[in-house]
């Protein structure tokens, strides 16, 4: 079992707007607020301009991706699902709420809003990204035909495009295709130097070969570009686990965990490395953490096997 770097499609945000000067005012503040981070301060500048314009899709657009952004999950959601009801046919914001489904691992959900999306958009570059992230969360439920179909069907509509290359890749060799892994995710290289998800994803394949100090390089391009990125720990991590390099690999996954808590990937891969190490108390709490966050539901029983096997 593997965990993949996966790439998400994001709509920019380009609708205008013929309302009032002072509520555009506050849009303006509020995506500078936004740009910068400060969320509250966005949300609150937001809830100003829609006291004048309260279906504007653009400003509730931005409200959710802000209160996403400020982890307030639910509220984002009412505020899209609200959205959603007075603009039904707006791709933009249901690919949002699909987005931030995913984020809070409700993938049945995101691949319903994808699919609404896909049955009446017509446009190929948004329909793309569409057909990109209904994908990505079908790979979230183990149905990885489903995705490979839907990142060919994307592939089409633009061959160079990274994300798909990318996305297909990670599901090659579940459906039998695993010797075109390493062709899309050079070809993403050649393209784009600098793109991760390519490097994480070669890393994956040599990983799977048994390769474990070639896929530790790939892993070293991922944080050389992208030094907080928790994956790339999560996976040298793996990797270096593999190797009996039970020190390094418990640095870099605490610095995963530290980055992205809610990974119960990171949780499993620790309570390997404790378990290897015969701390089994400390293996335990992390298999119940990997279990509380859903481990089971997106990677198999792998993490209950392993709870009936040292948590007695």
């Amino acid at each position: 079992m593997k965990q993949r770097i996966l790439f998400f499609s994001f709509f920019i945000l380009l609708k205008l707007t013929a309302f009032g000067q002072d509520a555009e005012s506050y849009y303006n503040k509020a995506s500078d607020l936004y740009d910068k981070g400060a969320y509250d301060s966005a949300i609150t500048n937001l809830d100003k301009a829609l006291q004048t314009d309260s279906v504007n899709v653009k400003y509730l657009l931005l409200k959710g991706n802000a209160l996403e952004k400020a982890k307030q999950f639910q509220e984002a959601f009412d505020v899209l699902t609200f959205a959603i009801r007075y603009h039904p046919k707006d791709a933009y914001l249901y690919n949002q709420r699909g987005l931030l489904l995913m984020k809070v691992q409700e993938a049945e959900y995101s691949i319903r809003d994808f699919t609404t999306a896909l049955d009446f958009e017509k446009t190929d570059s948004v329909r793309l990204t569409l057909l990109v992230n209904r994908g990505a969360a079908k790979i979230n439920i183990r149905d990885f035909q489903g995705a490979y179909d839907d990142f060919i069907i994307a592939l089409q509509l633009d061959t160079l495009n990274i994300g798909t290359l990318n996305n297909l890749a990670s599901v090659c060799d579940e459906v039998g295709k695993g010797d075109l892994t390493l062709s899309y995710l050079f070809k993403i290289i050649k393209i784009d130097s600098t793109f991760i998800g390519a490097y994480g994803n070669i890393g994956f394949k040599y990983q799977e070969m048994g390769d474990y100090k070639t896929a530790i390089k790939y892993y070293n391009k991922v944080l050389e570009l992208v030094p907080n990125e928790p994956l790339g720990y999560s996976n040298r991590a793996f990797n270096r686990y593999k190797l009996g390099d039970y020190k390094g690999a418990l640095s870099d996954i605490n610095l995963s965990i530290q980055y992205y808590p809610a990974n119960s990937y990171a949780f499993r891969i620790r309570a390997l490395i404790y378990i290897a190490i015969k701390e089994n108390a400390k293996a335990c709490t992390d298999i119940d953490e990997a279990l509380r966050l859903g481990f089971t539901k997106m990677y198999g029983d792998e993490v209950e096997q392993l709870k009936k096997q040292y948590c007695k």
